[in-house]
């Protein structure tokens, strides 16, 4: 059976004395139809795209600001006594040495207990720059939660100044401590090692 359509072929509707359009004509109207169908879908697929983006961020600031203003940071403060154990030689090859050590410190005040890690190290004595990174494992408790966690040390310096940064790893606490998050800071005066640590816990 031959289905093409024959355009000078009589039609129903002309023999009736209505006018169609060729067929020429009818397909370039579903032609630019569905182009015009693909143009609105893709724009309402854009506007739909945006206005989640942008509820979810109004959302996720609201939630922010809300979990911000109910949490309340904790102090735990004291002092800690830390010792470092090279664990291999250190490397100096090129100019840049490279240094690895264990270390573990005893905590007293806020935080009870004992750390210990691994530390990485490096640097170029000949521009003053050092850097270390390092992980900690403590467990103890902290003003009267017993449990564990993990802290992520980097500190750099150089001739312009230092910067450190140790902070809670999130999702690392046990225990009594399950949940925690925060940083921690410390100075070091007359030889003895001081710390801060800024903590909130769910309730």
């Amino acid at each position: 059976m031959d289905l093409t359509l024959d355009p000078s072929a009589p039609t129903r509707q002309q023999n009736e004395g209505l006018t169609i359009p060729s067929v020429r004509d009818q397909m370039f109207w579903k032609c630019s139809r569905e182009t015009r169908v693909r143009v609105l879908t893709l724009r309402g697929y854009m506007v739909a795209t945006l206005a989640v983006i942008v509820f979810a961020a109004a959302t996720a600031w609201t939630f922010g600001r809300a979990h911000a203003e109910e949490t309340t940071m904790r102090h735990a403060a004291g002092t800690f006594e830390v010792q470092l154990i090279p664990t291999e030689e250190g490397d100096t090859a090129s100019g840049l040495g490279l240094g690895r050590y264990t270390l573990s410190k005893t905590f007293s005040g806020g935080m009870i207990g004992e750390g210990s890690g691994q530390m990485l190290s490096g640097g170029n004595e000949a521009t003053s720059m050092g850097v270390y990174v390092a992980l900690e494992r403590f467990v103890g408790q902290i003003d009267g939660h017993d449990g564990a966690l993990l802290f992520a040390h980097r500190g750099v310096m150089d001739p312009s100044g230092q910067s450190l940064s140790i902070g809670i790893v999130p999702g690392s606490g046990t225990g009594g401590l399950a949940g925690i998050a925060g940083e921690f800071a410390l100075r070091v005066e007359g030889g003895v090692h001081h710390y801060d640590l800024s903590y909130s816990l769910p309730e």
